[in-house]
């Protein structure tokens, strides 16, 4: 393909008018140059704006690495006593966001994943990563080559959708928006027989998503295609040329979060801690605000349209995984699914459940790593 007839399909990408087959031609084709192009017209940034609002904030980063440090040392400690060596052990090297590090003292996912005697983890995750940062910084690639870790567990997106007021960008105050009908490959991923769907809130939801939504959609994938292409065929397409024959890659895409301001006061002296999370970790910015300033302030249309996001962010990646199954040959890129698993009231903030909610998610992980039956397909549903 041709530089030109590549920036033609990324055109044809960013007004959501691209065919399925000119999607799957340049998703082949795509670089790390290439993603950088896209996410810059997506919000209209220049390459140092992406790089500088990408970045973590310093003090976010502090925090993360204290996790980090306490986890990573709890990993060599248990492969300095012979944990390689034994049957049923695995080593797993963690890469993604604050589902995987919650910036205060509370157990996120990967937290009740290290509990488990048989899996030593190694975490890279950081609280307010993008996804473009995790693919440019490269760290995890390192780490596999120095680990070949049994398992690979990324969680990335989020906040590349809901930072500095970005979901502002994705949305149509009109409310008459029919982009999914523009898609050819967003409609393959409402396939029949799929997760379980509430039609009324999905379409009231997906009246207000413009083609940028659908546009980053698109590039979440082509992300994803990415590093997992890098890690099952080192880029060649070719899973005999692999450097980790066998590994197992999970991936997860969040529950239906819920538009708030409110401050989580209440009668439950143990949850102490959501008025403490939501004053200091900017509960209410990350989606009720910029979704009004857009002009969509009725609660129950805001939670609709995470709700047509999100559904449709779960199956873009399901649909990945079973991607790489047919590139690879065998089940090597599993979904997490916890649409649903959350509830009405089992938030700590915005975007992140409460420490027993968190809890069922890695008790799906842990059940995948362990080789239990998936629920469905390459997915263990919460």
């Amino acid at each position: 393909m041709t530089t030109s007839q590549k920036d033609e399909l990324i055109s044809e990408l960013l007004a959501n008018r691209i065919s399925l087959p000119n999607f799957i031609s340049l998703r082949a084709e795509v670089d790390e140059r290439d993603l950088s192009n896209i996410i810059q017209r997506i919000y209209d940034l220049n390459d140092e704006q992406v790089k500088k609002i990408a970045a973590l904030a310093p003090l976010m980063a502090k925090v993360d690495a204290i996790k980090n440090q306490q986890r990573n040392g709890k990993f060599i400690a248990k492969i300095k006593n012979g944990f390689r060596g034994k049957p049923g052990n695995k080593v797993i090297l963690v890469e993604g966001d604050s589902w995987f590090n919650y910036p205060i003292l509370l157990s996120d996912v990967i937290d009740w994943i290290g509990m488990e005697s048989n899996m030593a983890v190694y975490s890279l995750a950081s609280g307010g990563d993008w996804l473009l940062n995790m693919l440019s910084a490269r760290k995890y690639v390192e780490q596999l080559s120095t680990m070949h870790p049994d398992v690979f567990i990324l969680s990335g997106g989020g906040n590349d959708l809901v930072g500095s007021n970005r979901i502002a960008a994705m949305v149509d105050p009109s409310g008459k928006m029919n982009e999914l009908s523009h898609s050819e490959w967003a409609q393959r991923l409402m396939k029949p027989g799929g997760a379980p769907i509430n039609m009324d809130r999905f379409e009231n939801g997906l009246a207000y998503l413009s083609k940028d939504f659908f546009a980053l959609l698109m590039f979440f994938q082509l992300q994803y295609y990415n590093i997992f292409n890098g890690i099952l065929t080192s880029g060649s397409g070719d899973p005999k040329k692999g450097k980790f024959p066998g590994i197992k890659i999970i991936t997860q895409g969040y529950d239906y979060a819920q538009p708030s301001r409110r401050r989580g006061f209440g009668i439950k002296p143990w949850r102490w801690y959501k008025p403490f999370a939501r004053i200091f970790l900017g509960h209410g910015s990350w989606l009720k605000t910029p979704l009004d300033l857009r002009g969509i302030s009725d609660e129950n249309v805001q939670r609709d349209v995470v709700y047509a996001m999100i559904y449709l962010f779960n199956e873009m990646m399901i649909e990945t995984g079973q991607l790489f199954k047919n590139i690879a040959g065998y089940d090597c890129v599993f979904h997490i699914d916890s649409r649903g698993s959350v509830g009405d009231d089992g938030w700590t903030d915005e975007l992140h459940p409460l420490p027993a909610k968190f809890r069922n998610t890695g008790r799906a992980f842990i059940n995948c790593i362990n080789g239990l039956p998936p629920t469905s397909g390459l997915v263990y549903k919460v």
